[in-house]
């Protein structure tokens, strides 16, 4: 579903953010990145969606080069749902209203069909009794399930998580991280970049632990953690609590 070959991303011709970067994600399989902060982590995610333009390197999705001249990038990003740290949310819709904007815009929905995703989408969530309310009345985990309903909502073929719990309360970490978790039960593809280990073990097919722009040890997260193969990555979580 998502092919990396040799991606890099320099900025400002001398800081190398991403150096070299292969990994092969398969349908239905969820991908978990971890590794300190200014390791690459999120802007390996970022190429993904071409929020940022790889300085080298290729990614299809499904089988399309992003790199193509040729790609319709809007097209892609519609197939690929993005939730962020924070959460997005135009302050002045209600959560029905955030949720509606881009299916109509983008997937050409009449009003009632959007609705209709919408609420399924916050069943889905947890938070259907949300529908009328602004983000400024939600707690930040009931903000972050709302910005993950709006991603669902455009039935995306992959999901993309840059660090989805970072800016939460603990006591609202939770909430965020079970909405995930039945999301990889259901066999959505996923790639997630987060701190939260637990998450890592629990819903994680393949653990990529990346360091200063490369990737320094992928596989199965009980073997990642327990039995890394690389110094590097014994030290990263010898260093953590998990």
């Amino acid at each position: 579903m998502i092919s990396i070959k040799n991606l890099s991303k320099t900025f400002n011709k001398n800081i190398h953010a991403v150096k070299n970067v292969d990994l092969e994600i398969a349908e239905g399989e969820v991908v978990v990145i971890v590794g300190p902060s200014g390791s690459g982590k999120s802007t390996v995610l970022r190429c993904i969606n071409r929020l940022e333009v790889p300085t080298e390197g290729s990614i299809a999705i499904d089988g399309v080069e992003l790199t193509d001249p040729e790609c319709d990038i809007d097209s892609i990003r519609a197939e690929v749902g993005m939730v962020f740290q924070q959460f997005n949310l135009f302050p002045h819709l209600t959560v029905m209203e955030n949720i509606c904007l881009a299916q109509r815009k983008v997937r050409g929905r009449s009003k009632s069909e959007a609705n209709e995703m919408a609420m399924k989408q916050l069943t889905r969530v947890g938070i259907p009794d949300k529908a009328d309310s602004y983000p400024r009345q939600l707690s930040g985990g009931q903000q972050q399930r709302v910005a993950i309903a709006r991603s669902l909502a455009m039935e995306p073929k992959i999901m993309l998580f840059d660090e989805p719990t970072s800016a939460l309360d603990p006591e609202m970490v939770k909430e965020v991280l079970d909405v995930m978790l039945e999301l990889a039960s259901e066999g959505m593809t996923m790639a997630v970049v987060t701190h939260e280990m637990g998450f890592a073990k629990a819903a994680g097919d393949r653990l990529v632990f990346m360091d200063e722009g490369m990737v320094v040890e992928i596989g199965p997260p009980s073997q990642v953690f327990e039995n890394p193969n690389e110094q590097r990555t014994k030290n990263f979580f010898d260093k953590i609590l998990y």
